[in-house]
C-alpha cells in the first residue's frame, strides 16, 4: 500500500527487523497502485468493507496523502505513473476513535471534529454549545459555504459507534439518530465532494448510509479488489523473502517450512466470490516477521481479534452453538454477502464472515461456502469457546502443559498422555458428548495447547494420501498423532491397529523427515473412560 512515507522492506536491517514504520502505513505494494488510482478516479461514493486489522485505515491514509499532497511524498514509486489528479482539501473522520462514547458525548465529539476538519474555511465562527448538540446542523451550515467538487471526504469505521453499543438498545437508537442525520446531510451536499470513501466491517441498514447514498458503490466483494488489502503469496515472495529466510535461521527450520507455516496460520482469506486468490492477514505476517523468535503466534487475537460486535451479539442472542466442533461448513446465497441487515439482527454466519472468522469459497452451483480461513482464526474461535464456557485450563494445568515440548523432544509418551488427559478432564464439561467423536477430542486438545505459543500446532495437514489428525512441532521434533475412538477398552486393540495402519499407509510425517526428528504416535480414546488409554498409545517407528 502506498502511503505518506514509504520504505522497501528489503532494505530494512536483518536480525531484528523494525516493522513499526510499516505498521504505521509505510509499506509499498508496487503492483496495486493501479487499483488505488482506479478507486480514486471514481466520482460515485464508495464503500469498502474488511475485517479489523486488514488495512482499511492504511488505505484511507494512502488516499488522504495522495489527495492532500499529490505525489510530494511518493517520488520514485510506481504511483507516479498512475496518479494525475490535483490536490484537494481532505476531510477525514475516524469513527473508531469515537466508538465508546455515549450519544451525548458523540454529539459533542462529532461536532467538534466537523469544526476541526473544516477549519480551513475562514468563515467558520465559534459555535455555541447549543449547536454542538446537533452535528448535522453544523455540517449543514458549513456545507453551504463549500464550492462544488472541492472536498475529499474519508470516513473510516463508520459502524464503530453502533457495534460498540449493540447491547444497549436505547443508546443504540440515540446514536443511530445522530449518524442518520449526519449521513443525510452529506447526501444533501454530495455535489460539494470530489470523492467520498467509506470503510467499515458490517453492512447495516440501521443507519441511513446505504439508503442515503442510493448510488453507493460497494467494492468490498468485488473480485478486482479482492487482494487490495492484505498480502498475497506473491507479495510475500517478492517483498519478504529475506525476512522469511531470517525467520528460518532464528527458528532453525527450513525456509520452505516457514512459508508453509505462514500459509497454514495466516493465509486463506477471500472476499470475492468470482476469484480463487487468497490473501494473508497483514497484521499477523508483519508481527511474525518482526519477532520470529516468538513463533507462529495468534497475533490477530492478541491484538483484539475478538471484536466487541461479535461478543456482544453472541451474548445477546445466546449463539455460542456455532462453535460446536462438528460444524465446519456453512452455505449461503451470494446475495447475502451484500445485503444490509439491522445491526442487532445480522445472521450469525454473515456476522462471522464480516468479522473475519469465516471466509468465502464459491461452489459450482452458485452457492457460497463459508469456511474457517486458517489456523489463527480457528484458534481464536477455540479461545472464545473455552473462555465463554469457563473451560480454560487452570494455572496448574498450564504449568504442566509448558513441559509438553520437552516431553515431545524426549519422546516421553507417558508424560504426554498424562498432560492430554489432564486437559480433557479440565476442559470438557461433564455433560459434553465430544467423546463420541475423535475429531472433537482432538480439537479440545488443540484449543488448550494454544496456551503454549512456542509449540507449533497443525491440525489436519493435507498430504497426497490423507490428513494427519494433529501435528505438534518443537524446534527439534515433529510429533504426529493419529487418534482413534473406542467405545470400551475391550475394542481398544482394534482401534489402535487401525491408527497404526492409517499412519503407515499414508506415510504421515515424511515432510519433516529431513528437518526434524520424527515422532509418530497412535492413540486410542475410550468413550466409556472419557480419556486416552495409556496402554493403547504407541509410538510408530
Amino acid at each position: 500500500m502506498l502511503t505518506h512515507k514509504t520504505c522497501d522492506p528489503r532494505l530494512l536491517p536483518l536480525g531484528n527487523p523494525d516493522f513499526s514504520s510499516i505498521r504505521d502505513a509505510k509499506m509499498v505494494y508496487v503492483d496495486k497502485t493501479e487499483l488505488i488510482e482506479k478507486i480514486a478516479s471514481q466520482t460515485t461514493p464508495i464503500f469498502f468493507s474488511r475485517p479489523r486489522r486488514f488495512g482499511k485505515s492504511l488505505l484511507i491514509n494512502t488516499l488522504h496523502n495522495l489527495f492532500a499532497n499529490g505525489l510530494e511524498k511518493f517520488h520514485n514509486l510506481d504511483i507516479e505513473n498512475n496518479w494525475h489528479d490535483k490536490t484537494y482539501q481532505v476531510v477525514h473522520f475516524d469513527f473508531s476513535r469515537m466508538a465508546s462514547k455515549n450519544a451525548q458525548d458523540l454529539r459533542f465529539s462529532l461536532s467538534a471534529k466537523i469544526i476541526d476538519e473544516f477549519c480551513f474555511l475562514d468563515t467558520i465562527a465559534q459555535t455555541d454549545s447549543q449547536k454542538m448538540q446537533y452535528p448535522d446542523v453544523i455540517l449543514d451550515e458549513i456545507s453551504k459555504k463549500l464550492t462544488n467538487n472541492s472536498i475529499v471526504l474519508l470516513i473510516d469505521e463508520y459502524d464503530a459507534p453502533l457495534t460498540h453499543h449493540i447491547d444497549d438498545p436505547d443508546e443504540l437508537n440515540n446514536i443511530t439518530k445522530i449518524l442518520n442525520d449526519f449521513y443525510a446531510t452529506i447526501k444533501q451536499y454530495t455535489g460539494k465532494y470530489r470523492f467520498i470513501f467509506i470503510t467499515g466491517v458490517t453492512r447495516t441498514s440501521h443507519v441511513s448510509l446505504f439508503s442515503a447514498f442510493n448510488n453507493l458503490l460497494d467494492l468490498g466483494t468485488d473480485e478486482e479488489f479482492n487482494a487490495l488489502l492484505g498480502f498475497t503469496h506473491d507479495d510475500i515472495l517478492n517483498y519478504f523473502d529475506v525476512y522469511v529466510e531470517n525467520a528460518a535461521k532464528i527458528l532453525q527450520i527450513s525456509k520452505n517450512t516457514v512459508y508453509q507455516s505462514l500459509e497454514h496460520y495466516y493465509d486463506g482469506f477471500q472476499f470475492a466470490v468470482n476469484t480463487s486468490e487468497t490473501v494473508y492477514n497483514p497484521w499477523s505476517i508483519l508481527s511474525f516477521l518482526k519477532l520470529p523468535k516468538n513463533g507462529f503466534k495468534n497475533y490477530w487475537f492478541e491484538s483484539g481479534g475478538t471484536p466487541s460486535l461479535l461478543m456482544q451479539y453472541l451474548k445477546i442472542n445466546d449463539n455460542f452453538d456455532f462453535l460446536e466442533y462438528n460444524k465446519r461448513n456453512f452455505y449461503i446465497d451470494s446475495s447475502e454477502l451484500t445485503r444490509k441487515y439491522e445491526i442487532t439482527d445480522i445472521p450469525r454466519n454473515i456476522l462471522l464472515y464480516q468479522a473475519g472468522y469465516f471466509t468465502l469459497r464459491a461452489e459450482q452451483d452458485g452457492t457460497v461456502r463459508l469456511v474457517l480461513p486458517n489456523i489463527e482464526v480457528e484458534e481464536s474461535l477455540f479461545k472464545i469457546y473455552l473462555t465463554e464456557n469457563n473451560l480454560n485450563p487452570s494455572r496448574e494445568l498450564r504449568q504442566k502443559m509448558l513441559k509438553l515440548s520437552t516431553a515431545i523432544d524426549s519422546k516421553n509418551l507417558a508424560t504426554i498422555i498424562n498432560i492430554f488427559n489432564n486437559i480433557l478432564n479440565e476442559c470438557v464439561s461433564s455433560t459434553s458428548n465430544i467423546f463420541h467423536d475423535e475429531r472433537s477430542i482432538r480439537d479440545i486438545l488443540y484449543a488448550a495447547l494454544i496456551q503454549i505459543p512456542a509449540l507449533q500446532k497443525i491440525k489436519e495437514r493435507e498430504t497426497v494420501k490423507g490428513r494427519s489428525d494433529l501435528e505438534l512441532i518443537t524446534h527439534k521434533t515433529c510429533m504426529i498423532m493419529e487418534l482413534k475412538r473406542t467405545p470400551t477398552a475391550q475394542t481398544a486393540p482394534d482401534a489402535l491397529q487401525k491408527a497404526i495402519d492409517q499412519m503407515q499407509r499414508n506415510r504421515y510425517g515424511m515432510l519433516f523427515s529431513q528437518t526434524h526428528s520424527l515422532y509418530r504416535v497412535a492413540m486410542v480414546i475410550s468413550t466409556q473412560d472419557r480419556a486416552l488409554l495409556p496402554e493403547f498409545c504407541q509410538e510408530i517407528v
